[in-house]
């Protein structure tokens, strides 16, 4: 199962550089990327819990970076 989200953000360079550092520490296989300003957020799950929570997390922490800027 698959979830991709596309930000267009005026903080989206600094927000990437936040989320990028994490992007090998969590348990599904995510890409993050940056590309014509846009954040790219790609989950891959074997299941749809799993993917959920996966969703979840990267939103709390996207939420999380938000507030800080």
């Amino acid at each position: 199962m698959e979830a991709e989200f596309v930000f267009e953000l005026p903080d989206a360079e600094i927000l990437y550089r936040a989320l990028k550092v994490e992007e090998k520490h969590v348990l599904t296989e995510t890409q993050i990327d940056l590309i014509d300003g846009k954040l790219i957020i790609r989950i891959k799950a074997e299941d749809l819990a799993e993917l959920r929570a996966s969703v979840n997390a990267w939103l709390r922490t996207i939420k999380a970076c938000l507030d800080v800027l």
